[in-house]
C-alpha cells in the first residue's frame, strides 16, 4: 500500500486496501456498513443498563398524544369523584376535597404540567358540582365553600407544578446518564480504532445514536474541495455553510442568516493536516437539544485527536 505521509486523505481512504480498485471499493463499502452496524449495536448494548433504569421512572406516557394525556387526567379525576361519592354516601368526611390532589399528582408525574393543571381545574369543578350545596349545580350557597373550592384549585396548581418539575428533572438526569454511557463507549472505541476511516464511521454512528438525527463528516481541503461521509444529500447552501465553519473555525447554526434554509448545524474540528474536518448534524428545529454544542465539541476534539494520530503514524511510515 502506497501512502503519501503529508496527506491525511490517503490515510483516510486506504486503511486496508487501495480504493482505486473496483473490487477493493466494494469490499471497503461492505466493511464500512458492517462497522457502523457493529458500532451502533455496541453503543446500544452498553447503554441498555441506563435505559432500563430510565424506563422504571419514565413509562413513555409523555410521548402519548396530548388528547390521550388529557383524557387520562379526566378519567383519574372521574375515579376520584366516584371514590369520594362512595365515602360521602355513608358518612360525612371533613376535607373530602383533598382526594382530588391524587389525580393532580398522578397527572403531573405521568403526563406533565398541562394535564396536571387540567386535572386541578376538573377537581375543583367536580367538588363544587357534586359535594357542595346546592348539589348538582355550580352555584355556591355557602360563602365558606367558595374559599374551599378556591383553595383546592390553588393546592392543585402548586402540587401539579412541583410534580411536573420533579418529573422533568428526573427525565433530564436520565438523559444525561444515557449520553454519558454512550460517550464513554465512544471514547474507548476511538482509542481502539484501527484507521482514520473507522474513527470517522464511529463518530457518525455516535452522533446519530445520541441525537437521533442525520449526521455527516465533511473534509474541507484548502482549495475548498469537499469530501462528505454520511449524509451526502447536502444542498449547495449546506455545503457553503460547512465551508464557512471550516474557514471561520466557528459553529454555523441552521436557520440563521445567511444559512437560514440549512437543515444542518456545523462544528469545525481542525486537524494538523491540510484539511479541516467539519461535523454536521441535522436536528429537528422544534427539538434541538439544549446541550448539543458542548457534546458535539467534545466529539469533535476526540475525532481531531484521533485523525492527527493517524497522520503522525503515516508520516513515520
Amino acid at each position: 500500500m502506497e501512502v503519501r505521509p503529508s496527506h491525511l486523505f490517503d490515510v483516510y481512504k486506504s486503511p486496508h486496501v487501495s480504493p482505486w480498485n473496483s473490487n477493493a471499493r466494494q469490499t471497503t463499502s461492505i466493511w464500512k456498513e458492517d462497522l457502523v452496524m457493529s458500532a451502533n449495536n455496541h453503543l446500544d448494548e452498553v447503554a441498555t443498563g441506563v435505559a432500563a433504569d430510565s424506563a422504571t421512572r419514565n413509562l413513555g406516557l409523555s410521548d402519548m398524544p396530548s388528547i390521550v394525556q388529557y383524557l387520562g387526567s379526566l378519567v383519574m379525576t372521574a375515579m376520584a369523584t366516584a371514590i369520594a361519592a362512595g365515602f360521602d354516601r355513608y358518612e360525612t368526611i371533613p376535607n373530602l376535597s383533598l382526594i382530588y390532589v391524587l389525580p393532580v399528582v398522578a397527572s403531573g408525574v405521568a403526563f406533565g404540567l398541562g394535564p396536571a393543571l387540567f386535572s386541578a381545574l376538573l377537581g375543583a369543578l367536580a367538588y363544587n358540582f357534586f359535594f357542595t350545596e346546592p348539589r348538582f349545580s355550580l352555584a355556591v350557597a355557602d360563602t365558606s365553600n367558595i374559599w374551599a373550592i378556591a383553595l383546592l384549585f390553588v393546592i392543585g396548581c402548586v402540587t401539579s407544578t412541583i410534580a411536573s418539575t420533579k418529573r422533568h428533572d428526573s427525565a433530564e438526569l436520565d438523559r444525561l446518564h444515557f449520553h454519558q454511557a454512550k460517550m464513554q463507549v465512544y471514547a474507548r472505541q476511538m482509542i481502539a480504532s484501527r484507521s482514520a476511516r473507522e474513527a470517522t464511521d464511529l463518530t457518525r454512528s455516535v452522533l446519530a445514536s445520541l441525537f437521533e438525527a442525520p449526521a455527516a463528516i465533511i473534509f474541507v481541503r484548502d482549495d475548498e474541495e469537499l469530501q462528505i461521509e454520511g449524509e451526502t444529500k447536502l444542498t449547495q447552501l449546506e455545503r457553503d455553510a460547512a465551508k464557512m465553519a471550516a474557514v471561520s473555525n466557528e459553529i454555523v447554526t441552521a436557520g440563521v442568516y445567511p444559512f437560514d434554509q440549512s437543515r444542518f448545524d456545523f462544528w469545525p474540528a481542525p486537524t494538523k493536516s491540510d484539511r479541516t474536518v467539519v461535523i454536521g448534524v441535522g436536528f429537528d428545529p422544534q427539538h434541538r437539544p439544549a446541550n448539543a454544542d458542548a457534546t458535539v465539541e467534545i466529539i469533535a476534539l476526540m475525532l481531531s485527536a484521533t485523525l492527527d494520530r493517524y497522520e503522525e503514524q503515516a508520516s513515520h511510515a
